[in-house]
C-alpha cells in the first residue's frame, strides 16, 4: 500500500512537470508568433520608406530635367539672333545629349526598381526560412521531451514490477533510489528548459539589435562550477550531479571507485554498470564532471 502511494505521487509529479513543460512550449510559440508579426510590420514599413525615397529621387531628377529643358528652350530662342547654321548644330547637339541623358535616367530608374524588388524578395525569403527553421527546432525539442518522458515512465513501470519480487525493505530502498534519480532527472530537465528560455531571450535580443542596427555581441556559454578539490572527499562519487548513494553502490560493484576511473570509462561501460537505470542517467555528463574534477586535483 505504501509502495502504491509512492508510485502514484511519483506519477502525479511527472504529470505536473509535463504540464508545466507544455505550458512553457505554448508560451514560446506565442512569443515567436508575436515576434514574427512585429518583424513583418517593420519590414513592410522599411520597404515603403525606401520606395518613397526612390520615388522622391526620381521626381527630383524629373524636375531638374524639366528645368534643363526650359533653359535649353530659352537658349534656343536666344540663339535665334545668331548664325542659322551654328544655332541648328548647337541645338541638335543639345537634343542628342538630352535624349541620351533621359535614356540613361530611365535605365538607372529601372535598375534601381529591379534591385529593390530583389532585395525585398531576399529579405522575405530569409525571414520565412528563419521562421521555419526555428519552428522545426522547437517541435523537435518538444518531441524529444515527450520521448524522454515516455521512456522514463516505462522504466518506472519496469522498476515497479521488478520491485514486486523483492522484500519490503528492498522495495523501499529502490523507491528512494528512484525518487532521488527522478529528482535529478527533473533537475536536468528544468536546466534544459532554463537553457531553452535563455537561448530564446538571446534570440529576441539579437532580433531587436538587428532591427535597431546595433552591433550584435556574441554570448558565451556558462562555465561549469564544481566545489574546490579540498572540499571533495576522495572516492565520493555522489559529488557528481546525478549520482546518488544507490548509483554509487552500483558503480563500486562494477569496480569504479575514483574520479579518474569514472573519467576513463566510456558511456557504454557505465551503461552496463548501472543496468536498467541507464535511461535515467546522463552518463556522458558524469564523465565530463569527473574529468573536470581530475583536472582540478
Amino acid at each position: 500500500m505504501i509502495l502504491s502511494d509512492e508510485m502514484r505521487r511519483l506519477t502525479q509529479d511527472f504529470q505536473e512537470a509535463y504540464g508545466a513543460r507544455s505550458a512553457a512550449v505554448a508560451d514560446i510559440r506565442t512569443d515567436t508568433a508575436e515576434e514574427l508579426a512585429e518583424f513583418h510590420v517593420a519590414h513592410q514599413a522599411m520597404a515603403a520608406e525606401d520606395a518613397r525615397g526612390r520615388l522622391e529621387y526620381v521626381d527630383e531628377l524629373r524636375r531638374h530635367t524639366a528645368a534643363f529643358l526650359k533653359e535649353l528652350d530659352v537658349a534656343h530662342q536666344a540663339m535665334a539672333a545668331e548664325d542659322a547654321r551654328g544655332r541648328l548644330e548647337d541645338v541638335d547637339e543639345l537634343r542628342r545629349h538630352t535624349a541620351a541623358f533621359l535614356k540613361e535616367l530611365d535605365a538607372a530608374h529601372q535598375a534601381m526598381a529591379a534591385e529593390l524588388r530583389a532585395h525585398l524578395d531576399e529579405q522575405e525569403s530569409a525571414r520565412r526560412a528563419e521562421a521555419a527553421e526555428d519552428a522545426r527546432g522547437r517541435l523537435e525539442y518538444v518531441d524529444e521531451l515527450r520521448r524522454h518522458t515516455a521512456a522514463l515512465l516505462k522504466e518506472l513501470d519496469v522498476a515497479h514490477q521488478a520491485m514486486a519480487a523483492e522484500d519490503a525493505r528492498g522495495r523501499l530502498e529502490d523507491v528512494d533510489t528512484l525518487r532521488s534519480d527522478t529528482a535529478a532527472m527533473l533537475g536536468d530537465l528544468r536546466a534544459e528548459l532554463d537553457e531553452a528560455r535563455r537561448v530564446w531571450s538571446d534570440f529576441t535580443t539579437l532580433m531587436q539589435q538587428r532591427r535597431a542596427g546595433k552591433p550584435v555581441a556574441r554570448s558565451r556559454p556558462p562555465v561549469k562550477e564544481y566545489p574546490p578539490a579540498e572540499e571533495v572527499a576522495a572516492g565520493d562519487l555522489t559529488v557528481i550531479r546525478g549520482i546518488g548513494p544507490r548509483m554509487q553502490q552500483r558503480l563500486n560493484q562494477a569496480g569504479i571507485f575514483t574520479y579518474a576511473q569514472l573519467a576513463a570509462s566510456s558511456a557504454e561501460e557505465l551503461g552496463e554498470a548501472i543496468g536498467a537505470m541507464e535511461r535515467l542517467a546522463n552518463v556522458e555528463d558524469w564523465i565530463d564532471q569527473a574529468r573536470d574534477l581530475v583536472r582540478t586535483d
